[in-house]
């Protein structure tokens, strides 16, 4: 009788065996010989049985598995994509709107990973693939689901490790640490990004958005100290240099209302204020706005930043004029005024002393002169030829003393 495999190592003794075996047992008792050894039983039957049952279960699992495998293989499931699906692969790679954080091999990776899992034919039903000719082209248009599908194989082609597209995105947000994206979530996370970054056919992920926005708002969002200002005074203008405070994330501008500025940009942004005249102040209401990736934005308090234009001056200048006869030798003097609001009228007082004197020997004279458009006026020519003494022009609070020789 042979065992379940087949091998017939393992045979009952036949009636003429038994017999023989004892007869041959008397023969040695009788010689005084030492009695045959007792057949041991194999003990390591069924584990020799276990061990054949084994390799045929494998060779039967391997051949299944290889035959798979090569249908996977052939028919694009796993290995490199071929046909169709490598050319849509292609186009989503080199023409998909991709962010600038991204390498080439994990924009490859991801594409790759969105044609497997959707195939070209799902991409093109979805509309970011179109048929042109006999090629594809990209339409940049992603319904929602597949548009964060697609950003969450971006994020998880990221290499360096499991961990690595978190650094990623918070090196592309400048977040200080990327440790609340990793609690929020990679899925929850490619949401936000395609909501942020993608032309979207349907808004079916924004409500979904709201839990991982408020997580990063809470975790990230800030509300920015006021900008600052410095002020130079110029002629009848004022030039303002607004900056806004440094923000470890997010995007930094300023918010000044109906003023324009003349240079710069955010964050330092110069603005040139004009004044009616010498000595008026300007000012910039100015606010600090930080707008974060994910479309936060906080806004902080108003600031009033202010500064004066070059107060006006009085000063005297030598003017050309005739000389009368007898005096061929002559110098004349004028009082010249700027910072003046344009087309004002001033009179301006002359206090001479020494040898100078007003006409009709009165102790001042006085003169009216009127601001140009561009706020600046002089006085007639005063002769003050071989004189000592000085004369004090002055006009309001404004100033200006000749000295004779």
């Amino acid at each position: 009788m042979s065992d379940p495999t087949g091998s017939t190592a393992q045979q009952q003794p036949k009636p003429t065996e038994i017999a023989n075996a004892a007869a041959e047992e008397a023969r040695r008792r009788r010689l005084g010989l030492p009695p045959l050894p007792r057949r041991r039983r194999d003990r390591t039957r069924p584990v020799r049985r276990v061990l054949r049952w084994l390799v045929i279960v494998g060779v039967l699992v391997a051949i299944a598995f290889l035959g798979t495998s090569a249908w996977a293989y052939f028919s694009g499931v796993i290995g490199p994509l071929r046909g169709e699906e490598k050319a849509v692969a292609r186009t989503l790679s080199l023409a998909g709107d991709t962010p600038a954080w991204a390498d080439p091999e994990q924009i490859r990776c991801a594409a790759e990973a969105v044609v497997r899992d959707k195939g070209s034919t799902g991409l093109t039903k979805a509309g970011v693939i179109a048929r042109t000719g006999s090629g594809h082209s990209y339409t940049g248009a992603w319904p929602s689901a597949l548009g964060a599908e697609w950003y969450a194989e971006l994020l998880g082609c990221a290499g360096g490790g499991p961990n690595s597209w978190s650094r990623q995105v918070a090196a592309a947000w400048t977040l200080d640490s990327p440790q609340c994206l990793r609690k929020i979530g990679r899925h929850a996370i490619a949401g936000v990004l395609a909501a942020t970054d993608l032309r979207l056919g349907d808004d079916d992920i924004s409500a979904k958005n709201v839990d991982a926005i408020t997580d990063l708002d809470s975790c990230y969002a800030r509300t920015p100290e006021a900008p600052t200002g410095a002020a130079t005074a110029g002629y009848r203008e004022v030039t303002l240099k607004v900056t806004a405070p440094a923000v470890p994330a997010g995007t930094v501008s300023i918010d000044d209302g109906s003023a324009e500025p003349t240079a710069g940009k955010a964050p330092e942004l110069t603005y040139t204020l004009p004044v009616a005249q010498g000595g008026a102040e300007a000012c910039v209401e100015a606010t600090t706005e930080v707008t974060y990736a994910w479309g936060t934005v906080r806004t902080g308090e108003p600031a009033r930043l202010c500064g004066k234009a070059a107060p006006a001056r009085m000063e005297w200048h030598t003017v050309e004029r005739s000389c009368p006869k007898g005096k061929p030798k002559c110098t004349y003097m004028a009082a010249y005024v700027e910072g003046l609001a344009d087309n004002q009228t001033v009179t301006v007082t002359y206090r001479p002393s020494g040898d100078f004197r007003c006409a009709g020997k009165k102790p001042t004279c006085t003169v009216r002169i009127k601001a140009d458009t561009n706020g600046k006026a002089r006085t007639p020519g005063l002769m003050v030829t071989g004189k000592k003494g000085k004369v004090v022009a002055s006009a309001g609070s404004l100033k200006a003393t000749y000295t004779g020789s």
